[in-house]
């Protein structure tokens, strides 16, 4: 009883991300959870946006790309 309800469920901030953005993962199984996550997020609420995944030098790197 009388225990706020946390103002949002989302782990990764993709309401906020712009094209061009992009999140760094040093963890391989950590950046494939989060395009997925991503995918979803974008068919649910933006089917025109698109997010990329790659392997760069610092880890894996998920951008926004529409």
């Amino acid at each position: 009883r009388d225990i706020e309800l946390p103002a949002s469920r989302t782990r990764y901030p993709f309401a906020d991300m712009e094209p061009g953005d992009s999140i760094l993962f040093r963890d391989e199984k950590k950046a494939t959870s989060a395009r997925v996550a991503a995918v979803r997020y974008a068919q649910a609420r933006s089917p025109v946006w698109g997010f990329t995944l790659r392997k760069v030098e610092e880890g894996w790197r998920l951008w926004r790309t529409k």
